[in-house]
């Protein structure tokens, strides 16, 4: 049991303050993500334009040998 009332004054103030920290934390790692996700999202259409405009953009399938045969 707790006897005196600073100490429990002094857990208060320590769990806000851990609190408030992972808060912040929590806060600033998904700002920061949430942004240069979306940055580097917007640059690479700028550096896909920059290489060569007549790239195809689009995933092409491999190419299949029907002569070929077993």
């Amino acid at each position: 049991m707790f006897y005196n009332p600073y100490t429990l004054w002094q857990m208060y103030v320590t769990i806000r303050t851990i609190h408030g920290i992972y808060v912040t934390y929590s806060f600033f790692s998904w700002l920061l993500g949430s942004t240069s996700a979306t940055f580097l999202w917007m640059m690479s259409f700028f550096y896909a334009s920059e290489k060569n405009p007549l790239d195809i953009k689009q995933i092409e399938d491999k190419k299949v040998i029907l002569d070929e045969v077993d």
